[in-house]
């Protein structure tokens, strides 16, 4: 029986994130099919690995295939342990393993010394990456948003020396090391064709990167509504995610107080709840915006409880102001039936097209607009949750999956 070693730069189980759910889900739909499958997640870094490990403590174990590593901290620039004995202890744990199979769901607290010196350990065995941001590309945290915060559309050794302080020979230099790295899967995977676009523009041969959208555990999408029912939640929003400003949050705030001083033109009552966030993490990164009072935070939610709570609003809310790949909530939201208004950049246009309704990143006021466009009109909800189309379920993805990776069932 082939061998899978899902690997990833997080484990959910400590901070919950797009690349290390998608892993974890995987891991555990080919268990629960009698695969030989492991799954080896890592702490993000020094302060988390003091948290839930002991002394001298390496490796936490969750089940005798589930693992979490203690990461040690990286070098974020060169995706390299500053320290040789850590990639030894990285390296010696996952050649254990004897996978067949070696499919990393990024890089990032693994290093890519790591991999290297895996690749001529295991000649063999078959090595896969996803691609689940853009890390390999830009050295500012994999988000291609420049240091002064405006968007960048393209990498040059000159302009991320300019962005970053440092001399372009050493963007140079990181730009063939991550495509060595790179060279040494057999497979390349991207959750969107934004993404996979990127990295062609970047230098990755056209056609290396197979799109397969992450695949999501779900039941069959909920009936029609009834006009009682649109009509309600046409009038309610909700928000999803974390409270980094990456994320829009101040955006959504912002849009709130502008609808606020126009409460005068709504035709009914309106609210937005948001979930993942509390009123004093949002206050901590951003005192001087006051939510209106029919903005509630919810603070945090389980994971699996994420589509049913959905399904009590009209529209999901995604206002990123970096490019995002494939965010987890779109599709959730999208087994929801519950449409989005998202930002028009990057993964989050790609993934609504069609069924969403998008506005400008990062203006408030077009955010505005499209959330009084669609309230209290549930004609407008009834025609964007017809468009809405299941995602990918795990069994569809591991079946896509072992085709573009060359894997038999």
């Amino acid at each position: 029986m082939t061998r899978i070693v899902i690997v990833s730069h997080s484990h959910p189980a400590l901070r919950y994130g797009g690349g290390e759910v998608a892993a974890y889900r995987q891991f555990q739909h080919l268990l629960a099919q009698g695969h030989d499958v492991y799954f080896v997640g890592s702490t993000i870094g020094p302060e988390d690995g003091a948290r839930f490990f002991g002394p001298g403590q390496r490796i936490l174990g969750f089940s005798d295939r589930d693992f979490c590593m203690r990461g040690m901290g990286m070098d974020s620039f060169s995706m390299e342990h500053p320290r040789l004995e850590d990639e030894d202890w990285t390296l010696d744990f996952l050649t254990a393993l004897r996978g067949d199979v070696y499919h990393f769901h990024h890089f990032w607290n693994i290093g890519a010394g790591t991999i290297r010196r895996l690749r001529g350990l295991l000649p063999d065995a078959r090595m896969i990456c996803t691609l689940h941001e853009l890390t390999a590309i830009c050295a500012n945290h994999g988000q291609m948003v420049k240091t002064s915060g405006e968007l960048c559309h393209a990498a040059s050794d000159v302009a991320c020396a300019a962005c970053m302080n440092r001399a372009p020979v050493d963007f140079a230099l990181r730009r063939a090391r991550m495509s060595e790295m790179l060279d040494l899967f057999d497979v390349l995977l991207s959750p969107s064709r934004f993404l996979a676009n990127r990295f062609e523009a970047w230098g990755v041969s056209e056609g290396r990167i197979a799109v397969i959208e992450n695949g999501l555990d779900h039941q069959a999408p909920p009936a029609l509504l009834d006009n009682d029912t649109l009509v309600t939640r046409s009038r309610r929003f909700a928000f999803f995610g974390q409270a980094t400003p990456t994320k829009g949050l101040d955006v959504l705030v912002r849009a709130a107080m502008l609808i606020d001083k126009r409460m005068g033109d709504l035709s009914a009552p309106i609210a937005l709840d948001v979930y993942g966030v509390t009123a004093e993490g949002f206050a901590a990164l951003w005192p001087q915006l006051k939510a209106p009072d029919w903005m509630r935070f919810r603070g945090r939610y389980r994971p699996q409880d994420c589509v049913s709570i959905m399904q009590g609003f009209g529209w999901i809310i995604i206002p990123s102001v970096w490019w995002e790949n494939s965010p987890v909530v779109i599709q959730e939201a999208r087994a929801a039936g519950t449409p989005m208004i998202a930002s028009d950049i990057g993964g989050m246009a790609e993934k609504t097209a069609d069924w969403g309704i998008q506005f400008r990143a990062g203006d408030p006021d077009a955010l505005a607009d499209a959330m009084q466009r669609v309230h209290d009109r549930p004609d407008i909800l009834a025609q964007h949750s017809a468009l809405i189309k299941e995602p990918l379920n795990l069994e569809g993805f591991d079946r896509e999956w072992r085709v573009a990776c060359g894997i038999s069932a």
